[in-house]
């Protein structure tokens, strides 16, 4: 996002521009180590809102982010299948911790 305002000095106008760094973006593959359902994908679209990060996964053909409960669903994820996991916001570390631990299996999806 930019915002500019413009300074006079000496009778001559010099527009300032503001530029905000862009946010950390983070990308892995990975092997689902169990089965991404229905609670699995409620709980990485809440670690994405509690992380206030933008989550997306993809699986072969098919590519699914935390703006839709049912596209991570769809998927079809189990065990074995590999994934692509991409992280962008400032705090991707914290949310990628949490997802590895539910694509992992080891969280009931309840937390």
């Amino acid at each position: 996002m930019k915002q500019a305002q413009k300074i006079k000095t000496n009778n001559r106008v010099a527009a300032q521009v503001e530029f905000k760094a862009p946010q950390a973006e983070v990308s892995f593959i990975m092997v689902a180590k169990g089965v991404i359902g229905f609670r699995e994908s409620a709980h990485i679209v809440k670690v994405a809102e509690d992380t206030n990060t933008a989550v997306s996964i993809a699986s072969g053909k098919k590519f699914g982010t935390n703006k839709s409960i049912l596209s991570l669903v769809n998927l079809g994820i189990i065990a074995g299948k590999s994934l692509v996991l991409n992280i962008k916001g400032e705090r991707n570390e914290e949310a990628f911790r949490e997802i590895a631990k539910i694509i992992a299996g080891e969280t009931d999806g309840n937390s």
